[in-house]
């Protein structure tokens, strides 16, 4: 009994490395940096033309300079809801569990500072990765996944270069910020009782501040005759190297020889140091957009290069017979945008948009960590200026293809993910 139940602990102890695997589907990835942009869809690079710029094209700086100095804050909130349905083999047909109710608020801030007529200085702080998921105890995945918390900040200075009348190129610098904090149920067949018996609870997480890491980025505005824009973005691959720790505690489970076993193979009671290494995708947009007396339209086409997450190696320091790769074998996303906005007066705004994203994450690797499914998108949203001092307000709506792993999960854990969410935001700028 003791080679068998050795072997299976060192399995057990290797899957529970695939936690840090969830925060990098595109069902994390935000874009929801700016109100009044998320209310047109996200279809905002040809456009850019106020302080979120920073965000969806820096050369949109160099046509704001008559603005003044810009500051804006906002915050996004987002809850989502999201339905598993089993099959066979396991956790079997009809088996049904929901995600607990949680609310998100990632904000974002942005100042833009006029050097001259043609040089513009601006800083940003966003948060492009976020979000979480939390199961109940008892549910039928918590050996793979109970709970994550993942948080991503980037500031990011920029400088905006106005060409001509015309034309503006702009570029930052990114410093990324990442904090990581998941948990799971170890869970092994009890040889007394030939049960899945909770063993103990895996806890992984990064240390202080988080992880750092630097990327650049970007951009270009062009102003066409007849009112048309042209935008592109670039943003590059960000390769992030995490430095954690693993926490283990152990549930007795009444029989002191099997709990014994357990001991001696996992370092229960004590944090284990863990290094692993993600890259983050690049990205890049392009957008044409048409403004009128009263209208504005914009269309936009990006994709994210997530054919760069194929694997997710995971090393403990002091413990290598712990130390494996994950395999995820993520593709390239690609996403559509359309946007509008209509001015009513001076002093009023509404807008609308529209979204279609694909999602990155193949059926194999879909689990209660990230169950994502391309998703379709309709945003609303308005607008009121009073002076030097705007507001805007954002509402986003996503709903997501009911998907199945096929009998292909790499966990082997078998279902379908149905998944909505719902954002609400609002964003104040100041001027003077």
């Amino acid at each position: 009994m003791a080679a068998l139940n050795r072997r299976q602990v060192l399995t057990a102890a290797v899957a529970l490395l695939l936690l840090p695997s969830l925060g990098w589907g595109a069902g994390f990835a935000l874009f929801e940096h700016g109100n009044r942009a998320m209310a047109m869809g996200g279809a905002f690079t040809a456009i850019a033309d106020d302080p979120s710029a920073l965000f969806w094209n820096p050369a949109g700086m160099a046509f704001q300079q008559d603005k003044g100095v810009q500051v804006m804050t906002g915050v996004t909130l987002i809850t989502a809801s999201q339905d598993f349905y089993g099959e066979s083999p396991y956790p079997g047909d009809g088996y049904k569990a929901s995600q607990k109710s949680q609310w998100f608020y990632p904000p974002h801030a942005y100042l833009i500072y006029p050097i001259n007529d043609r040089l513009s200085f601006g800083f940003s702080m966003n948060t492009p990765f976020g979000l979480g998921t939390w199961w109940d105890e008892g549910f039928a995945g918590r050996f793979i996944s109970k709970r994550v918390d993942l948080k991503m900040y980037d500031l990011s200075p920029n400088l905006s270069v106005k060409l001509s009348d015309t034309f503006a190129f702009g570029f930052g610098v990114d410093y990324a910020i990442g904090q990581i904090d998941l948990t799971r149920t170890i869970g092994f067949v009890n040889p007394y009782t030939q049960q899945v018996a909770d063993v103990g609870n895996a806890h992984l997480f990064t240390d202080g501040v988080g992880n750092t890491a630097w990327g650049w980025h970007a951009g270009l505005l062009a102003k066409l005759p007849y009112g048309f824009s042209f935008g592109a973005l670039y943003r590059s691959q960000i390769d992030m190297d995490l430095d954690g720790y693993g926490s283990f505690t152990q549930y007795a489970t009444g029989y002191a020889d099997f709990d014994a076993l357990l001991a001696s193979q996992i370092p229960f009671q004590e944090n284990a140091k863990m290094k692993s290494k993600i890259s983050f995708p690049d990205y890049w947009a392009l957008g044409l957009a048409w403004t009128g007396e009263q209208w504005t339209f914009s269309a936009q086409y990006s994709e994210m290069g997530w054919s760069s997450f194929q694997e997710l190696p995971i090393d403990f320091i002091d413990y290598p017979a712990l130390s494996t790769t994950v395999v995820e074998n993520y593709q390239d996303a690609n996403t559509f945008r359309l946007g509008a906005e209509f001015r009513v007066n001076s002093s009023w705004a509404l807008q609308a948009g529209y979204l279609d994203d694909e999602t990155p994450q193949p059926v194999q690797s879909m689990s209660p960590l990230l169950g994502d499914g391309d998703r379709t998108g309709y945003s609303a949203g308005f607008s009121w200026i009073h002076g030097n001092m705007r507001t805007d307000v954002g509402y986003l709506h996503l709903t997501f293809d009911s998907r199945s792993t096929g009998g292909l999960s790499y966990d082997g854990y078998e279902g379908s993910y149905d998944t909505t969410a719902n954002l609400f935001g609002a964003s104040l700028t100041l001027r003077w």
